[in-house]
């Protein structure tokens, strides 16, 4: 009977959705493959999460897959609630202590497409991805008599505010995973 109920365990744990590479984990995730046997797919980080960024992309329970941010729709806000929830470790514990998370929170890197960034292409002015920023010159800073951004993957730490600020008609710059080739300063 244990027998039974072990390969029906394994069956549905076979099922679940594998992570994708360009998938960006919550704050404090577990490095790649820890992360996965860690996360037990219990919604609990993204039942707390304020602005809803962090989704499953399978069902319920076993089947729900592992959670990733989706900050195109909504960024992170760096409220850290989500370490706070997760009951496994999958995801690290970080307070929400500004410094702490400039310093431990490595989401992802900026990708910036220059011919779709308003100043850079010489298309208009904005400075929204440096306004938004939360660690500020650190992560991105605005060069030049057009007062373009220039990145620096280094000091971001990933929570797509500059993403879900960039206007709809531009939509130059995106997250990649931290992993990523970000492509240089952009």
């Amino acid at each position: 009977m244990l027998a039974l109920a072990a390969g029906a365990v394994s069956g549905l744990l076979a099922r679940r959705p594998r992570a994708t590479a360009g998938e960006l984990r919550p704050p404090g995730a577990l490095p790649p493959g820890s992360f996965e046997r860690a996360c037990i797919g219990c919604f609990r980080c993204a039942e707390v999460c304020p602005t809803r960024a962090i989704r499953f992309p399978g069902g319920a329970g076993l089947d729900a897959g592992h959670p990733f941010l989706a900050l195109r729709e909504s960024a992170c806000v760096l409220c850290m609630a989500c370490t706070e929830a997760c009951p496994t470790g999958a995801l690290v514990r970080i307070p929400a202590i500004p410094e702490r998370v400039a310093n431990e929170v490595r989401i992802g890197v900026p990708v910036l497409d220059r011919r779709a960034c308003l100043p850079w292409s010489g298309e208009g002015v904005c400075r929204l991805c440096a306004y938004v920023c939360p660690v500020g010159s650190r992560a991105v800073e605005l060069v030049g008599p057009q007062q373009a951004p220039l990145f620096h993957p280094e000091g971001c730490v990933g929570c797509g505010l500059c993403e879900e600020a960039c206007p709809e008609e531009a939509r130059a710059i995106r997250i990649a995973p931290a992993n990523a080739r970000p492509g240089g300063r952009a």
